[in-house]
């Protein structure tokens, strides 16, 4: 699993999050509140910027919040390549983006989004920091100061600064870790960080990323932890789940934008450091990093298991071959999860979630193991050690076969 950086990682809040709650503090119309009138202001410049050691080029996002004046697309799939307008944000294009440091002054370029012209907005800006050494990282000074200037095309001028933590970004393997949620507990210990502010967490999962800021240097993270990020609190670790856990050192701007929060009707709350916008300009310095296989004891063996697929319709691309299914949740209805591949030959598994309910299955195969971007869904019932149903939307029967000996084996070494 590739390594994503902590400013991709974090590109979702400045689209999404950031400008729907400017939205509401600016007001969409004027609102009245016992006789008090809240009038529709102007909108404001939103940059959102993180600077990563690890990461081979660093990219800072400008857009503006949202008033009500302009009609954004929303329900998009995200795209990392065009954060802002997939997020349901208004870009800034034709801005003029620099950061200075230890190496010099450099200008961002706006990247355009794939399959868009040139002119397409994406207020996507990317920096290279001089020539790529050691492995492909950039030449970024640790414990440097750093300092963020943009101008849009009307005028306005956004500025911050910050100091990186002063630590060798770490380097992760590409080993799997197994992990069983029933029995294991996720611990991290590591060494103190000067120029940090403070550590964070941070464990992807199909429900939103989970995320804890820690002043200590060890954690223990027991299997059945909650999602307090997801919409109906599902537990940080799903079986069946390839899942990526990073720890960063951040600095102070990077941790007072994340734990602070907007009231939807006044706008304050957010600690923002910026002179002349709203947004971030931090740092953040991964120190550890691995990806649990994570796995459960069973819980139903006559229906749990892996299946293989003996009817399919005719489709352009398969959908899976072979599929592990775990109760995640018993009862009814029940929350299934598990992995698929859609060629047992290639290695590669993908992220499963699903329900049981009064018999019937449904299962969502999903691209990037994102319960928000789902390839197919199939919907059927268990007869016997098969699952008979078909796909959403496609015409023909598909049939999975349960093997009580699982005759796939998943590699903890890729």
């Amino acid at each position: 699993m590739a390594r994503a950086t902590w400013s991709a990682l974090a590109l979702r809040r400045s689209s999404s999050i950031l400008g729907a709650m400017a939205a509401f503090a600016l007001g969409a119309t004027a609102c009245t509140f016992d006789q008090q009138t809240v009038a529709v202001q102007p909108p404001q410049v939103v940059v959102h910027a993180v600077l990563d050691p690890g990461a081979a080029e660093q990219q800072v996002l400008v857009e503006r919040s949202l008033s009500g004046t302009v009609d954004v697309e929303k329900n998009q799939r995200f795209d990392p390549d065009d954060p802002i307008n997939t997020g349901g944000g208004f870009p800034i294009s034709g801005a003029d983006v620099t950061v200075t440091g230890p190496e010099g002054t450099f200008r961002g370029v706006e990247a355009p989004a794939p399959g868009h012209s040139v002119r397409y907005p994406t207020g996507r800006y990317v920096l290279q920091f001089g020539s790529s050494t050691n492995g492909g990282k950039v030449p970024l000074t640790i414990g440097g100061r750093y300092t963020l200037r943009v101008r849009t095309p009307d005028g306005t001028v956004v500025t911050g600064s910050t100091v990186i933590p002063k630590s060798t970004a770490f380097v992760p393997g590409s080993k799997l870790v197994a992990f069983n949620r029933d029995t294991d507990t996720l611990r991290l210990a590591w060494s103190p960080v000067d120029a940090a502010r403070t550590y964070l967490v941070r464990i992807e999962s199909p429900f939103g990323p989970f995320l804890l800021f820690s002043d200590s240097t060890h954690l223990a993270l027991p299997g059945d932890l909650r999602n307090y990020f997801a919409t109906s609190l599902e537990r940080a670790f799903i079986p069946g789940f390839r899942q990526r856990v990073e720890l960063a050192a951040v600095d102070s701007n990077y941790y007072d934008y994340y734990r602070s929060r907007n009231d939807p009707f006044t706008g304050s709350g957010i600690i923002n450091r910026l002179q002349g916008g709203l947004g971030l300009f931090g740092s953040a310095v991964s120190i550890n990093a691995r990806t649990l296989d994570v796995t459960q004891n069973a819980r139903e063996p006559a229906f749990e298991g892996t299946y293989d697929v003996v009817t399919t319709p005719t489709l352009p691309r398969p959908v899976a071959d072979v599929l592990r299914v775990y109760v995640e949740t018993p009862g009814d209805p029940a929350a299934l999860s598990g992995w698929f591949t859609r060629n047992r030959n290639s290695g590669v598994l993908e992220g499963m979630i699903g329900t049981r309910t009064n018999g019937r299955v449904v299962l969502q195969f999903l691209e990037n193991q994102s319960a928000v971007d789902t390839v197919a869904v199939f919907a059927g019932e268990q007869r016997g050690d098969s699952l008979v149903g078909g796909y959403v939307g496609v015409t023909g029967a598909v049939v999975f076969v349960r093997h009580a000996t699982s005759r796939f084996t998943v590699s903890h070494s890729r």
